[in-house]
């Protein structure tokens, strides 16, 4: 599926897209390497076809994707999501490595990102809720889950730690069940 809006195509990414994804995850993890839970080295160090293989779409058995978004060609923008393997977790999916470049921030690609991985996890068998970290010093970020709907369900003071700083991390989740029944953000 393809959505547009304002110029912005959002798509689901494919192993094609591999050197795309694998620059724009780099410049990332310089620009903003707190956003990150690895290392610049450590993804620099990955190669192109475990690259690939990542950014193959699953739905069964357990439902992996990640989502790109597009200014013309240009990918300026990313999102993953991949649903635990476990039995006893599998109905939580975890939404990872959010990017958008700085040049293209402000104009709602991270929300519109984050809308298609939410519809497609919710797609994906079992799965009744997204859950995702974030630093306290990533303002933008956190206010954007928020208001997406995300909830906090806990905090790490040292969750992260990166030439000598260290980050709380914020642990959040947003519920997926659309039968009425009742959730908080700890189920």
């Amino acid at each position: 599926m393809v959505t547009q809006v304002s110029g912005i195509y959002i798509r689901q990414l494919e192993p094609s897209d591999a050197v795309a994804f694998q620059a724009l995850r780099l410049q990332g993890l310089r620009a903003s390497p707190e956003a990150f839970g690895s290392t610049y080295v450590e993804d620099q160090a990955v190669s192109l076809s475990i690259v690939a293989e990542r950014l193959t779409p699953v739905r069964t058995p357990v439902g992996r994707a990640v989502f790109g978004a597009f200014a013309g060609e240009d990918l300026v923008g990313v999102g993953g999501c991949i649903q635990e393997a476990k039995a006893k977790a599998r109905h939580t999916a975890v939404v990872w490595g959010m990017y958008v470049l700085p040049t293209h921030r402000g104009r709602g690609i991270g929300r519109q990102l984050l809308e298609e991985i939410t519809a497609e996890a919710g797609r994906w068998p079992g799965v009744e809720r997204l859950v995702l970290t974030v630093v306290d010093r990533a303002n933008a970020a956190r206010h954007l889950y928020k208001a997406m709907g995300f909830r906090t369900f806990g905090r790490d003071a040292d969750g992260l730690r990166q030439d000598g700083v260290r980050d709380t991390v914020e642990y959040l989740a947003l519920s997926l069940r659309r039968d009425g029944e009742s959730s908080s953000a700890a189920d």
